[in-house]
């Protein structure tokens, strides 16, 4: 029943993340990357508040150690370089880029959760990410810029660095002290250089900017970190981090549907692929370790 759950879970976190991609390409213009950023974990600590609940295990420095460099590097740094580098790039490229994060969290998840990775992930990495590939690539090159591809490509590492450190730090002080603890950290980081949130002209703004930083705050960020680390406690990570290749799929959708994007004949092919991917890594191929559940506080 977990892993039923845990599926569901990723594939939604990743779905939703999906939309970002094309709320920000209306958001942005009015609300530079930092400030939004800002805004976004804000919203985000507003809404794990009601929830939070103290672990049955008391936390001690190593777990505050890890959820700081979690916090900062692995998720404030990671959205900062995710939205510059949207804005420097095109969302194509965005998508695309990004979705290397399964990479990095694959060679992560030896060193600092002791997952060995083994041939039928690696096989699953590479046909998720050659899906990847063919639905974003075609006609997706347009607007990006050195700067921009190499903002997302600290996005994807750092993204990498989030997702691993929040499962170890979960095996021991659940889901909710690892959500707010680094949402809080990364937000504190970030208040000395979001000053300019105060000087943004609110009251000109319309009902639909409203509505866009509100998903990418609740939705986006607070909802879907929460069924992303969820996720992460059920399965081993190299499977698990299989899930950001629907990001892309979703987001050309989104984009078609909602932006008049032209839909290419390379997405359907493509997104067999990371089908195909994601059912090798389910049906068990090289599986390296069982995830350990998390501590108190994982289940819904």
């Amino acid at each position: 029943m977990n892993k039923i759950q845990a599926i569901v879970a990723l594939s939604l976190a990743a779905a939703i993340w999906g939309g970002v991609y094309v709320v920000s390409r209306v958001v942005m213009p009015y609300i530079p990357p930092v400030p939004l950023v800002e805004i976004r974990l804000a919203l985000t600590l507003l809404a794990l508040l009601p929830f939070y609940r103290r672990p049955s295990v008391r936390a001690n420095l190593s777990d505050y150690g890890l959820a700081l460099v979690s916090g900062t590097l692995g998720f404030g740094l990671s959205l900062v370089a995710q939205f510059y580098g949207t804005f420097w790039s095109s969302a194509h490229i965005g998508a695309l880029v990004t979705t290397t994060s399964p990479a990095f969290i694959a060679l992560l998840a030896l060193p600092v959760l002791g997952e060995r990775l083994k041939a039928g992930q690696i096989v699953a990495i590479v046909l998720a990410l050659a899906g990847a590939v063919v639905v974003m690539a075609p006609g997706g090159g347009g607007g990006a810029t050195p700067r921009g591809v190499l903002m997302l490509v600290v996005a994807a590492v750092t993204w990498a660095v989030y997702t691993v450190f929040n499962r170890r730090i979960a095996r021991r002080q659940g889901l909710w002290f690892v959500s707010f603890t680094t949402t809080l950290f990364a937000f504190l980081m970030l208040l000395p250089a979001s000053g300019g949130v105060l000087q943004l002209p609110w009251g000109h703004f319309g009902a639909g900017l409203y509505l866009g930083v509100a998903y990418i705050g609740f939705v986006s960020t607070a909802l879907a970190m929460y069924l992303w680390n969820y996720g992460f406690t059920q399965m081993p990570a190299a499977n698990a981090s299989l899930f950001l290749f629907v990001q892309p799929v979703v987001g050309t959708l989104l984009g078609v549907l909602l932006l008049g994007e032209r839909i290419s004949m390379w997405l359907w092919p493509g997104a067999l692929l990371i089908v195909a991917g994601v059912w090798i890594a389910l049906r068990g191929g090289g599986v390296g370790r069982t995830a350990e559940p998390a501590a108190d506080g994982a289940e819904f």
